[in-house]
């Protein structure tokens, strides 16, 4: 009698137990009335890895882009701090080099961001990776918000109003294709709760035009971010991208291979 006493009093606790562990309520819906005040301030470090291969995967070079970025400053302005570009090769060293153009860079996050003339002060040779630093940051802070209120859990939707091709500061087009966005659940870290959006657009065109480069090539992109279910703030985000480019530098013969792009940012205040 003890015996099965001792069976049946450890099969209640299981079991209220595991009644105990699945009475967690989860959010169904995204909460509409959370607002974003972007009027505090916060503090971000992002890194851009570019990963180049040529088309039979060999790898050639490795660029490391990554800066401190400030948001809720006076006039909802964002300031860039301590850029660095650090790039190797399998047979040489790494080769860092602080960008002090945009050192305490600011202005406001708008989608001016796209125009020639945002950039008339930053160096021509300086190419494309530095203004994809500003362009990734933008998309990576506001991507979360654009349908907010039409997400449902685990359930995709179609961003179509997002495939457009974009203009690149005078240096070409960018054309999102497939735009989706998904709602994938909850998470904790940090001491809050964040809603995981997952984003992801493929098959894009890429056409880059400058002095002396001239690009082609497909983008296939994706990636996550964590919000902030208690002030809507962004706490986390990463995005990895696949580009096939066929290159043409000086008129010489175009080279053709691909770049992976791993992109993390992370709240650090």
């Amino acid at each position: 009698m003890f015996i099965c006493f001792t069976l049946a009093f450890s099969v209640a606790i299981n079991a209220a137990y595991a009644q105990s562990k699945h009475t967690v309520e989860y959010p169904e819906q995204l909460p509409g009335d959370l607002m974003l005040d972007r009027s505090i301030s916060r503090s971000y470090h992002i890194t851009t890895d570019y990963m180049d291969y040529d088309l039979m995967g060999n790898f050639l070079r490795k660029t490391t882009i990554e800066g401190d970025y400030t948001t809720g400053l006076e006039g909802d302005s964002v300031r860039w701090n301590n850029v660095f570009d650090t790039s190797t090769d399998e047979e040489g060293q790494p080769f860092s080099e602080k960008k002090d153009f945009l050192e305490n860079f600011t202005y406001l996050p708008t989608p001016e961001i796209v125009n020639p003339h945002f950039f008339q002060n930053m160096p021509e040779d300086e190419g494309f990776r530095m203004k994809n630093l500003i362009w990734d940051m933008f998309m990576l802070q506001d991507i979360a918000y654009w349908y907010w209120d039409s997400l449902r859990l685990n359930r995709d939707f179609d961003a179509s109003e997002l495939n457009e091709s974009v203009d690149l500061a005078g240096n070409g087009t960018f054309e999102n294709k497939n735009f989706k966005l998904k709602w994938l659940g909850t998470t904790r870290m940090n001491d809050d709760v964040y809603a995981i959006i997952k984003y992801s657009t493929m098959n894009n065109k890429v056409n880059i035009e400058m002095e002396n480069l001239s690009m082609r090539g497909r983008s296939h992109y994706w990636g996550e971010v964590y919000v902030s279910l208690t002030d809507k703030h962004v706490e986390y985000a990463t995005l990895t991208e696949d580009v096939i480019t066929d290159l043409s530098v000086n008129g010489q013969p175009g080279f053709k291979g691909y770049v992976v792009r791993f992109i993390t940012l992370s709240r650090t205040k």
